[in-house]
């Protein structure tokens, strides 16, 4: 393509932009709610829990709730097959998450170690508490709550 056949395409584009506003309006609400939705939850806070691990009974509890299986899933495939052994903080306890079973999911090693101490994504909570609808007890919310002054 050369320079003038560029020049044509852009004034092209931007006469139709100038036409039909919304289509610039429409691009510009679905990059802010795509990067909403990838960007990490909260923030790092200096209140620590001093409760740092899960106890054996939390785990147990937690691994029955979801159904002993892994709660991992990635975005394009199935949920994780594997039997979960560890109880992870979704929002990682480092950063300010709390000890608390709405803070916790059942892992794999194999996950856990992939997760480490990383901050999910507004995404992947709101996928996290869609997919527990599914397999949680009724009695129980699948709602994620790593803060202090949520209820636990």
């Amino acid at each position: 393509m050369n320079p003038e056949q560029l020049l044509s395409s852009i004034q092209a584009v931007i006469g139709l932009l100038l036409d039909h506003p919304w289509i610039l309006l429409s691009i510009a609400v679905v990059t802010l709610v795509a990067l909403g939705l990838a960007s990490p939850v909260g923030g790092a806070t200096e209140i620590r829990d001093p409760r740092r691990t899960f106890t054996a009974a939390e785990r147990r509890e937690a691994f029955e709730r979801a159904g002993l299986r892994c709660e991992h899933k990635p975005l394009l495939w199935h949920r994780c097959t594997n039997t979960p052994t560890q109880g992870d903080h979704i929002y990682p306890w480092s950063r300010g998450g709390r000890t608390a079973m709405s803070n916790q999911q059942a892992l794999c090693p194999f996950h856990n170690s992939r997760k480490s101490g990383s901050v999910p994504t507004r995404m992947y909570i709101l996928r996290l508490q869609l997919r527990r609808r599914r397999y949680f007890p009724g009695d129980v919310s699948p709602r994620v709550e790593w803060r202090f002054s949520a209820a636990g």
